[in-house]
């Protein structure tokens, strides 16, 4: 089975940054009619964000997908049939399942450690090399103080040491990166 080496998985995370880093301050809160401020909207953000991937990614075996829907899947159990937000896999084949990766946009500790626990279960049981989580509109150290607690319940697993936690606040601010495995107690 291919096993993506260090220097693969940090370029595709540095990939993941340049896409994130390309991103319109419009798609971080869409403007409405009734809050001109703009809404979080996780679906049109991910939307932008596949395009600003696709833009990015040399041709390979490798492919991005987004939601690919495990219900019913044979390799899979009925416990994991997740949809991630994206994968970047080889599609048809289990050989290079490479990353998963979630996103939100609002602080939410529950839906944020459900999506951790998807990252590790991937990880874990469907071989997926590495694993992103993406938090826009907050930074790093926010996503430490609300939900700290919540990803404290993973830092410890062995796949830890394979979720990059990833944090952009807005259109033209760096992206923010930790380890869930760096994540320790006197940080949240």
């Amino acid at each position: 089975m291919f096993k993506m080496c260090t220097i693969i998985v940090r370029q595709y995370v540095d990939l993941i940054k340049t896409a994130l880093s390309q991103i319109g301050s419009d798609y971080f809160k869409v403007k409405t009619t009734y809050k001109q401020s703009g809404i979080v909207r996780e679906r049109v953000f991910c939307y932008e964000f596949y395009h600003q991937i696709r833009k990015i990614m040399t041709d390979s075996d490798l492919k991005l997908n987004s939601e690919i829907d495990k219900r019913g899947h044979p390799d899979f159990a009925p416990g994991g049939w997740k949809n991630p937000d994206f994968v970047i896999h080889t599609p048809g084949t289990h050989e290079n399942n490479t990353f998963i990766i979630e996103v939100k946009g609002k602080l939410e500790p529950k839906k944020i450690g459900e999506d951790i626990k998807k990252i590790i279960t991937f990880i874990e049981e469907y071989q997926y090399t590495a694993g992103v989580f993406v938090l826009y509109n907050h930074s790093l150290e926010r996503l430490k103080q609300r939900a700290g607690h919540v990803l404290m319940e993973y830092n410890s697993r062995l796949s830890a040491n394979s979720v990059h936690i990833l944090a952009i606040e807005n259109h033209g601010m760096d992206c923010e990166e930790l380890l869930l495995s760096e994540l320790n107690h006197r940080e949240h």
